[in-house]
Formats: C-alpha cells, structure tokens, sequence
C-alpha cells in the first residue's frame, strides 16, 4: 500500500524548484491540493517524524486524496538524517524542526504554529480512507460542545495474530468509554479542537501520553470514540516478533485498563524503555 521509494524521491526532484525554505517558514505554493486553506484552514494535520521517508509519501497521498480539503500538513520533524524533509516539503507541508525532543513534545511543538481551528494528530505510517477528514468535519459541525475525536485502527500489513489483537484491544477500550465514559485515544487519530489543546500543557513525555491525556480531558470535556471511522496503520512494530510487540501491548493495556498497575514500577520501566526506543539518540 506503500508508494515506492523511487516514485517519493521522483516527486521530490520534479517539483524541488517550487519549494520553500528551510524549516518552519517552508509554506504551501500552492501547486499541490496539502496546504489549502493555509491562512485559516479547519485541520491542521499534525505527523512527528524521524527518518520517515520509507512511510510518509503514503500517507501525504492519502491526504491529498481527501474529499475534504480545508487542511495544512505539519511535519514536526526531530532531525531526519535521509529525505523526510524534502519528501514532506514536495507534498507541501510546513516543517517544525525539533531537536531530539521525542515523539509527544515534538507534537506539541507543532500545535503551537498550527493555523487550523482543528488538530489532528497522526504518525507517518497511516494512511486515511478518503472520507476521514469529511466525516470528521461534519461530527465536530454537528456538536458544538464536541472536544475531540478518535477512532479504531487497522494494521493493514501486520499478520493475523495482530489483526486480532487489535481489534480485541479496541473492543475493550470501547467497553471502558462506555461504562466509565473514560476516552483513551491513540494519536494514530486523535483529533481536537485548537482552542481547548492550547488550554491543556499538552501531551505527556510517556510511551501512553496520548491516552493518559485524552483520559484526562474526558473528565471533564466531551472526548469521544468514532466507531464508524477507521485509520490504517502499518504493522511495523509486530516486526519486533509477538514477544516484543506483546511486551507493549502488555503495558498499553495495564495502563488504559487497570487502574491499579498505572503507577506499578514495571510500567514506569516500560516508558522509559519506549521512550528510548522513540528517541532520536537511540536510532542515531
């Protein structure tokens, strides 16, 4: 589902003479459908990267396919050392430059530039069916008094034992929303009204700072599931083998799930252990 490695370094050569400059002044020039909207759009579509060029063409092609097109594309970059930036500069994306700072912060980082009245936090390796952006419109259009959105997540290229997982992971956090009305959103797709965001400290430096922080904001604003939305996301992380992937699963579920394990020491050494693997010290 991948678009190749040649066809992203193709489009980066055709369309270099149209670009911006460096960082976060890099803005839209207005040949390619991301960015539309640039003054005032409604989403802005948040993607932390590091050394992404393997899965980012993929997702800005799906952007680009959306029905919905009022929208700018922010790559909140940690120092990629291969062709992210320039991939990202010729789909049209601004570009937040960050320094190491991890995954969560570099988030963050972003939503502080963003143009959109609407966050919309994603990774690298998703992709969007084309109707997302259009359906997440009409719901926050719909319920003014809505916070934020998220939805479940497909790994399109994991094997079954994932697929599985997943899908029983999802069927579980529903099950907590709906008794204890209790959101643990995934940053796969976490969308959120800029306003109330920029009121929060933001995301948490943890491997579950998105749910620890959508479980937070639900206490008190209106953070809800999507069931009739999906996200695809790759399977890169069951390649780490079932005892590795499940290692994280593990912790992901002691952390949404049971209450009492959220503070446990094994839980506190399995952050610190993500943290490291999301580092860009650690990929170096």
């Amino acid at each position: 589902m991948n678009i190749s490695r040649a066809s992203a370094f193709s489009r980066v050569e055709t369309r270099g003479g149209q670009l911006g400059d460096e960082g976060e002044a890099s803005s839209f020039s207005g040949s390619s459908s991301i960015g539309v909207g640039v003054t005032s759009p409604l989403f802005s579509i948040i993607v932390p990267t590091y050394n992404e060029e393997r899965f980012l063409p993929a997702l800005l092609e799906s952007i680009e396919k959306q029905t919905f097109q009022d929208y700018e594309v922010i790559i909140a970059d940690d120092c990629s050392t291969d062709m992210t930036q320039s991939i990202a500069r010729a789909y049209g994306a601004r570009i937040v430059n960050n320094n190491g700072i991890g995954e969560y912060p570099s988030r963050n980082a972003a939503a502080t530039v963003a143009r959109g009245s609407i966050l919309v936090f994603t990774g690298a390796d998703t992709l969007m069916p084309r109707t997302l952006l259009s359906s997440a419109a009409a719901k926050f259009e719909k319920d003014p008094k809505l916070t934020g959105i998220y939805c479940p997540t497909y790994p399109y290229d994991a094997p079954l034992w994932a697929k599985i997982e997943f899908a029983m992971f999802h069927v579980l956090n529903t099950l907590i929303y709906w008794i204890a009305k209790e959101a643990n959103a995934s940053t796969a797709f976490f969308a959120i009204r800029t306003e109330m965001f920029r009121k929060t400290r933001g995301f948490q430096n943890t491997c579950f700072g998105d749910s620890t922080f959508t479980r937070q904001l639900s206490k008190g604003l209106r953070i809800r599931p999507c069931l009739d939305l999906v996200i695809f996301v790759s399977g890169r992380r069951t390649k780490m083998g079932m005892a590795g992937f499940n290692r994280h699963h593990i912790g992901l579920v002691m952390n949404v799930i049971f209450k009492p394990f959220r503070g446990s020491r094994w839980l506190r050494a399995e952050n610190e252990h993500r943290n490291k693997i999301h580092s860009r010290a650690s990929q170096s």
